[in-house]
């Protein structure tokens, strides 16, 4: 019964741990040509930082031309 407590334990404290951690992160965006540009999100969680980086993406039209920019977390 201990050991299974202490596995537990150990699970959950991880399991905040990876989820809550706050760093720096990199955003890459690939246009319909290939063309790569990249940005900072800097001191956020991956949760949020994945939410920024998703904003980011890009698809429209203007005059017959489709713009298309896909973004993801590096």
């Amino acid at each position: 019964m201990k050991k299974q407590l202490l596995a537990f334990t150990l699970a959950f404290i991880m399991m905040t741990g990876f989820t809550s951690c706050k760093k720096d992160w990199t955003c890459q965006c690939t246009d319909q040509s290939g063309n790569q540009t990249s940005s900072a999100i800097n001191n956020e969680t991956l949760l949020n930082a994945t939410s920024t980086c998703k904003d980011k993406d890009v698809n429209y039209t203007v005059a017959g031309v489709t713009v298309s920019e896909s973004c993801k977390l590096q």
